[in-house]
């Protein structure tokens, strides 16, 4: 299935660095965290709203990050994100921290699992998320090239 990715721009913010500037990387989860809620608002998914109907509960189940280039104060980074596996139970979420002369700040990848709200067992993903999300799913192993390079530079980034 070839998707879309999501793009944001977020800027690297006082409290995201370090005392000579430079970007934390503990502040990197704010920025996948951001990507993630404004890709899913995208998709016609808010949480605001989302999680006003708690039949399921999408937790955090693995974030890894590769961290290859520093960011610093000020900086706008553009966040592209993608749903790069979809399967019964869980999404797999892949983000890459861009500058804007297109070198990787981090590329993550996080895996959310569905459950159930009452007892957190897991579940199959409703349809209406799968619907919503089938526009941003990239097939994980071949994200498709795009016109600025932006899902195809990711390994070359490495």
């Amino acid at each position: 299935m070839i998707g879309r990715p999501h793009r944001i721009t977020e800027r690297v913010r006082w409290a995201d660095v370090d005392l000579v500037g430079i970007m934390r990387f503990s502040a990197v989860p704010r920025f996948i965290e951001f990507a993630e809620q404004e890709l899913m608002r995208e998709a016609g998914l808010p949480y605001g709203t989302f999680c006003d109907q708690p039949e399921v509960w999408l937790p955090r189940r693995h974030l890894a990050i590769d961290y290859l280039s520093p960011a610093r104060l000020d900086d706008s980074l553009t966040l592209v994100s993608w749903v790069s596996r979809m399967g019964d139970t869980s999404l797999t979420l892949r983000t890459d921290l861009r500058q804007d002369d297109g070198r990787v700040v981090a590329a993550a990848t996080l895996v959310i699992v569905c459950v159930t709200a009452t007892d957190f067992t897991k579940r199959t993903l409703p349809a209406e998320i799968r619907e919503a999300l089938r526009h941003f799913v990239w097939d994980a192993d071949h994200p498709p090239q795009v016109a600025d390079g932006v899902a195809g530079a990711r390994d070359d980034a490495r």
